[in-house]
């Protein structure tokens, strides 16, 4: 039975006041938690088997969200004792080993098949796969070509295009082995760990939505952006 892992322990600091008395995982969409609606893509993909990793104002989500039932879910969680990155829980979590499993940070949304990236993680044979995301950045400079001290050419406010980590991943048990117990530990550490190792990291483009609500902004283009496109995600 597939499985995902919530990252949901996080304080929120850049929410600030607003993460002063709710967690960032309570924060609503519009009439939703950022959460919920996780909780929901993840069932509506298929992924019912749930494990929330929690730290700062756990028992907050626990009183929400409970055994899951209420959401057609099954959730279990994981109480990180002190600050262990953003895979360090892995590491301690037991049912992970018992197969390949989708593990997205709590306060990402997505459009994404989480149930398609772990399958063709699965297929691949990758230890990793990483969900990533096209993005175009502006400089709104003059860019300047040099040589020598020489400028050889400008170019007037000019975009590039880059590829970024997306926050959602599906990971195979014997990438468990490299994360180490006994210190915090990211997900960006697992990725050059992976590497290091030898094994096979692949990437999986997103294509369709995807937000990463570090902002207050971002909760509001969120929800403007979902009530206009993806109405039903706020349902």
């Amino acid at each position: 039975m597939p499985r995902a892992l919530i990252m949901a322990g996080g304080e929120g600091k850049r929410l600030r006041p607003f993460t002063n008395s709710i967690p960032k995982p309570l924060l609503p969409i519009g009439r939703k938690p950022v959460a919920q609606i996780i909780v929901e893509r993840l069932r509506d993909c298929g992924i019912t088997t749930l494990t929330m990793s929690l730290e700062y104002a756990a028992d907050l989500v626990r009183a929400y969200f409970q055994d899951g039932r209420q959401f057609g879910v099954t959730i279990s969680y994981f109480q990180e004792p002190r600050k262990m990155g953003t895979a360090g829980c892995m590491a301690h979590i037991a049912e992970l080993r018992e197969g390949p499993f989708l593990v997205t940070n709590g306060d990402i949304l997505t459009d994404l098949d989480y149930l398609g990236l772990l399958e063709s993680h699965i297929k691949s044979g990758a230890l990793l796969t990483v969900a990533t995301r096209r993005e175009q950045i502006a400089i709104p400079y003059g860019v300047l070509q040099l040589s020598d001290g020489r400028i050889t050419g400008v170019e007037e406010k000019p975009k590039f295009d880059y590829t970024l980590n997306a926050g959602v991943y599906a990971v195979s048990p014997a990438a468990l082995d490299l994360i180490p117990k006994d210190r915090a530990f990211d997900m960006t550490d697992l990725v050059n760990g992976v590497i290091a190792s030898g094994g096979v990291v692949k990437a999986r483009e997103i294509e369709g939505l995807w937000f990463d609500l570090a902002h207050i902004e971002d909760f509001e283009k969120a929800a403007a952006r979902l009530q206009q496109t993806n109405p039903e995600l706020l349902l």
